[in-house]
Formats: structure tokens, C-alpha cells, sequence
């Protein structure tokens, strides 16, 4: 395959491809040939990726994030690929680069960060994310070793995870003591009363269909769309969601902490 060929591909799957030029004296084969900005937002034309791949030698770049529905994990080092294979879920769709390989996962609908480095409780690992915002080297891309980057795992197969922040979340500080209230609370009050009208209104979520993104965009709505403390917005989603095999509250408990950290609804926006 030619590397329009693989820009092409990669098109049809609704994925934003742009050109950079390959490593030599002038270019490093990371900045991109064009003002990319636009394409954060926008697929190319297959007129503009034609145009691009025609001419002289270039490196195809996949935009990821919402645009393309992709986070793509970095393992830039052994000691990051064996953390992801013990630590995240199995992806079909991956490439083999010069060092490793990128992992992709389909992007969870909420902004996702781009990180240099991975901190987990026993150091800090080469482990690199690129969501919303950033781009990698995509297959058929010509690496300054040489390396070509080669399609690898099965890109047949739309099983493809979809990526959640709290996998990669920083180690946390110890965890504060678990609310005390009885399990037949009911939270009170009209913003409560709100809240849980409008939880009642979407779909309740499954363990194994998406219940990770599901439960914490219900969070999110909690926390900040309604300004609700964490222990009303735990017994909230417990009261929704809960009291079923695979559930615990310590899982709905960590789900309220993620939305409260990586949430960007604005607060109180649901109130009014």
C-alpha cells in the first residue's frame, strides 16, 4: 500500500489524517506539513488527502480525539507495553511502530487530556496518551530509524474498547472514609428531587455494554450540572443504578471522583 493508500483508509473510517513530512536533515517527521487546527474539527476532503499524499514524500499523522473517535495509548518503552497488557483491555486495532506499539481505543465522549508520561504507585512509566488535541504517526509512515509503521492486530473487527480516563488515572491520595448514611437514605430536597428526575429519564446502565462511560456521565450531571456533594450524588446513582451483582459502591464512589476531576460541564448548569 502506497501511503495515500493508507491516508485513504484510514478516511473511510471517518478518521482525520494529515500530512507531515518524513525525518531528514530539514524535518524531524513530527510537526505537521500544514495548519492543522481546522482538522481537529473537521475531516479532510478526499480532494485535500490526494492533493497532500501525491506529492513528495510524506508521512500520514491520525488526528485523534473526538474528531475521530480515538484515544491512542503510547507504551513507549517494554516496561510501558507489559503495563498495558496487564492493566488496560485487549484492542484489535494497534501499530506496530519503531519502538513498540499504539494501542487505539474508541474516544469515551468526554475531553481527554494529552499526557507525556504515566505516574502509577510504584514510579513513573513510558506510557503516552493523545486524545483531543494531538495526533500520532499512522501505518505506512517511514520512521527516521527506518522503521515503516505496519497495520497490526486485526483492523477487521469494530470491537474496538472504548477508552476510559480513570485507567490512567495519577495514584490517588488515600481515599477519604465512605459517607456514612443508612442504605434506605433517600437525599431530599428540590435540586435532588431534580436530579433524580433526570436520571430517571436515561437508559440504565448494563456492567459489561459501556455502564464505565455511562455512570460517569451520570455523574458528571450530578456533580456539576446539579452541584450536588459527593455523597449525594453516590446515594443518587446507587438508588439509579445500583444494588445489583457487579456493583459496589465503591465503584459508583470513584465514578463521582472522576466526574468531579475531569468533568468540564460548567457548575450548576442543570439548576437553573
Amino acid at each position: 500500500m502506497t501511503i495515500l493508500d493508507h491516508a485513504l483508509d484510514m478516511w473511510r473510517r471517518e478518521i482525520s489524517v494529515i500530512p507531515v513530512p518524513r525525518p531528514d536533515g530539514r524535518h524531524d517527521g513530527k510537526v505537521p506539513a500544514i495548519a492543522w487546527k481546522e482538522y481537529q474539527t473537521r475531516r479532510p476532503t478526499e480532494d485535500e488527502l490526494r492533493a497532500w499524499f501525491r506529492g513528495a514524500p510524506m508521512n500520514l499523522a491520525i488526528v485523534t480525539g473526538a474528531i475521530s473517535n480515538l484515544v491512542v495509548v503510547d507504551p513507549d518503552s517494554r516496561e510501558g507495553l507489559r503495563w498495558c497488557v496487564r492493566h488496560l483491555p485487549y484492542t484489535p486495532w494497534q501499530v506496530r511502530t519503531a519502538r513498540g506499539f499504539h494501542l487505539y481505543f474508541r474516544h469515551p465522549g468526554v475531553p481527554v487530556r494529552n499526557r507525556a508520561k504515566l505516574e502509577t504507585p510504584n514510579g513513573t512509566i513510558a506510557v503516552d496518551v493523545r486524545g483531543d488535541g494531538g495526533y500520532v504517526i499512522g501505518p505506512g509512515s517511514v520512521h527516521a530509524s527506518g522503521h515503516v509503521y505496519q497495520i497490526a492486530g486485526d483492523w477487521t473487527r469494530e470491537d474496538v474498547p472504548r477508552f476510559w480516563p480513570g485507567w490512567l488515572a495519577r495514584p490517588e491520595r488515600p481515599a477519604r472514609p465512605a459517607p456514612v448514611y443508612s442504605s434506605q437514605w433517600r437525599p431530599s430536597g428540590d435540586v435532588a428531587e431534580r436530579a433524580r428526575r433526570y436520571l430517571a429519564q436515561m437508559p440504565r446502565p448494563e456492567i459489561g455494554h459501556g455502564s464505565d462511560v455511562a455512570t460517569l456521565t451520570a455523574a458528571c450531571r450530578l456533580v456539576r450540572g446539579f452541584a450536588l456533594d459527593d455523597a449525594t450524588a453516590e446515594a443518587l446513582l446507587w438508588e439509579w443504578a445500583g444494588g445489583r451483582p457487579g456493583w459496589t459502591r465503591e465503584w459508583v464512589a470513584r465514578k463521582v471522583q472522576h466526574a468531579r476531576r475531569y468533568g468540564t460541564e460548567p457548575i450548576g448548569g442543570l439548576v437553573s
